[in-house]
């Protein structure tokens, strides 16, 4: 299969910041000896999407507005199994699929996982931001999907708080069991997924040879790696790394979201090394830096300046130049200065802020007693920041 125009396996550049040995960075030492040649069996992923997905958004999303299409869809799947005989038969697959727990599925690492989500306070929430959603944009091409279906005009409030609310929803404890607002986030998600690639190819110009398929399986692994082994990495960086079982749970955690999410269980990697190298295969890959990586990044910068849950223009500017001081240490000033975002001293009071989680990260990790303190502590951190976005989609 002839690979589209944005997988360039010489492209050593993709994501430097990802895997440049340091003290910090997690990803370096998970690494296997790996070639890019193996990223050619991959080639396909690209021209492969959740067909399921696809099928219940057709069916759904047709003759409906958009709210009223996920609220018939919520509605429905709120009242499964016992109204099996009014769905369609793809419609029952998919709910069975996001009801029944496989028997690989185990909750006692899933909670361990979103414990150490909620451990990790804001700063988990910085990373999601400054490293995971802003590092994203180093390839053009997986984030083609965003401009085509005007995301950028659209603002980068809405989408960092859709964001927020997903990934707090997923990161509950027991967020993930049966009907549990973790699983209504990943249908919802699912469903925007199929529901936003059926558009692009009806009725934009897409261009499959330059990017394979809009929201792509390869994308998606991608993406589902970004959560969970570069999420790590980056609060590695900011001095919390997880502990070798917080790290096999985390990636516990989305293999299962992954799985619900559509991807093929088969990509989804149950340990370090093998999520290393998965990521490393696609970020090593990628065609660079483009206009309109450049312009969502510059979005994802000023939305400290577009919220409206404040007015304060202090503090709009602290936080603004804080992000920035995030960029720096997360993904390094060549990166930062590619993306085009400026230069902030802010890196310094980052580094300052460091000390400070290696204090609780080394308390936590003191005994079980101290873990569950710092836990609830850091979730309360992070529910306050929720709240903040939440008001911004009201």
């Amino acid at each position: 299969m002839k690979a589209p125009e944005r997988y360039q396996p010489e492209n050593n550049q993709s994501f430097s910041s990802y895997w440049k040995p340091t003290n910090d960075n997690l990803l370096p030492k998970l690494l296997p000896t790996v070639s890019l040649e193996e990223s050619e069996q991959l080639i396909p992923l690209y021209f492969q999407v959740d067909e399921l997905g696809d099928t219940v958004a057709k069916e759904y999303f047709s003759n409906k507005q958009f709210g009223e299409a996920i609220g018939m869809l919520h509605r429905d799947f709120s009242k499964y199994p016992s109204n099996k005989e009014k769905l369609s038969e793809t419609a029952q697959e998919l709910f069975k699929q996001l009801t029944d727990i496989p028997a690989w599925v185990n909750f006692d690492l899933i909670n361990l996982a979103a414990t150490y989500c909620n451990r990790c306070g804001t700063s988990a929430l910085s990373v999601l931001r400054n490293y995971c959603l802003m590092g994203g944009y180093e390839s053009s091409a997986i984030n083609k999907p965003l401009i085509f279906t005007q995301a950028l005009h659209k603002g980068a409030v809405k989408r960092l708080a859709d964001t927020v609310d997903f990934w707090m929803n997923v990161t509950t404890v027991n967020g993930l069991k049966p009907q549990q607002k973790g699983i209504y986030s990943i249908l919802t998600t699912r469903l925007i997924h199929s529901y936003s690639r059926l558009q692009i190819e009806k009725s934009t110009d897409w261009k499959p040879e330059l990017w394979g398929r809009p929201i792509n399986l390869w994308d998606m692994l991608a993406t589902n790696l970004g959560f969970s082994i570069a999420f790590m990495d980056g609060l590695s960086k900011l001095k919390l790394p997880p502990t070798n079982e917080e790290l096999t749970a985390v990636l516990h955690l989305w293999k299962y979201v992954g799985y619900l999410l559509g991807i093929p269980l088969e990509l989804l990697p149950d340990t370090g090394d093998e999520a290393a190298k998965q990521l490393y295969l696609w970020s090593k890959t990628q065609k660079g830096i483009d206009q309109d990586s450049k312009d969502l990044a510059y979005a994802l910068y000023e939305e400290p300046k577009m919220v409206s849950f404040t007015n304060n223009s202090f503090m709009k500017w602290f936080v603004q130049k804080t992000n920035v001081g995030y960029n720096e240490v997360l993904l390094g000033a060549e990166s930062r200065s590619a993306l085009g975002l400026p230069y902030s001293k802010g890196k310094y009071w980052i580094l300052l802020l460091n000390n400070i989680n290696q204090y609780f990260d080394k308390k936590a990790k003191s005994n079980s007693k101290s873990y569950i303190k710092v836990a609830l502590k850091g979730r309360k951190q992070q529910e306050d920041v929720w709240d903040l976005y939440r008001k911004e989609k009201r």
